[in-house]
């Protein structure tokens, strides 16, 4: 009798050892271990960027950008490549606010079937409207990273460790940028700090700086300049003597040109606002850009 329960006892270990064995080896594997790649998509060239950063020694990592370096997310049309990347992508990271509508509306005929993450989670928004453009307060842009390195962590835990690493480097990077923009702009007076770009795109980078924006069109590029707000402009461009007129890497020149012809005024360069310049050009990083911008601006403000 205790020899048969012992058997009992034992075939009923070996047989839940079986079952856990078999449930063990049925468990599908973590996409990282099993060596499929990551499909991640950023809206536009600034994302991209930080995403390639953060995930900086992850070949399992794949990344495109929607909208390609030198084109405006703002009015930017996706094509049917476009659309067959992101039905096939995990991940996709936005900026909403309204910025890349027509990526938006992609994401929601493609077919795409993985996550969308909106990197402005955090961010204390423009009071008076939703202007998209946050990024250009470098305090933003480290919000923007700790968004993105926390939803790599979540898409994929196992390499958490790197994640963390490479997002505290890229971290410490824009915290030392941001010192070097207040220190540069500080040297500018006070009452110089005004300058005149192609449209509203710079008001989260005036705020922190201290330097004040103005320009004829508003938030978005498609926007169009009524007769009134430029005349209004140039009255105060003359009455101020304001010399700091610039025109954007996306926007067309004309009306910006026009505006510094009816002052007398001289365009004192470009300015990269909405995207990052292609590899050969001056910022093809966020870093650079924010470098050029405010290296520009503040050549032009001491003239």
């Amino acid at each position: 009798m205790f020899i048969r329960k012992s058997f009992l006892f034992i075939g009923l270990f070996i047989a839940l050892g079986l079952i856990f064995a078999l449930h063990t080896y049925n468990s599908p594997p973590h996409p990282a271990r099993e060596g499929k790649p990551l499909k991640v998509v950023a809206s536009f060239t600034i994302l991209k960027d930080f995403c390639e950063k953060i995930t900086k020694g992850l070949p399992h990592i794949k990344i495109w950008a929607i909208v390609p370096p030198e084109a405006d997310p703002h009015s930017y049309q996706p094509t049917p490549l476009d659309s067959k990347i992101l039905s096939k992508a995990d991940v996709i990271f936005i900026n909403g606010l309204n910025f890349e509508k027509n990526v938006e509306k992609m994401i929601q005929s493609s077919g795409f079937g993985g996550k969308v993450y909106k990197v402005t989670g955090g961010v204390k928004t423009r009071p008076d409207l939703s202007d998209p453009h946050t990024w250009h307060d470098v305090q933003n842009a480290i919000l923007y990273v700790k968004n993105i390195r926390d939803a790599f962590i979540k898409e994929d835990p196992d390499h958490r460790s790197i994640y963390q690493e490479n997002g505290g480097d890229l971290i410490q990077i824009l915290e030392q940028l941001d010192l070097w923009v207040k220190k540069t702009v500080q040297k500018v007076p006070l009452e110089k700090r005004v300058v005149v770009t192609t449209h509203d795109a710079f008001w989260y980078f005036g705020k922190a700086y201290d330097i004040q924006f103005l320009s004829p069109v508003g938030i978005t590029t498609e926007a169009e300049a009524s007769a009134k707000d430029v005349a209004t402009l140039i009255d105060f461009i003359r009455d101020h003597n304001i010399k700091a007129i610039f025109v954007e890497n996306l926007a067309s020149p004309r009306l910006i040109e026009q505006i510094a012809r009816e002052t007398g005024r001289s365009l004192k360069g470009t300015l990269y606002a909405d995207s990052l310049s292609a590899s050969g050009g001056p910022a093809p990083h966020y870093a650079s850009m924010i470098k050029h911008n405010v290296q520009t601006i503040c050549k032009a403000l001491i003239e």
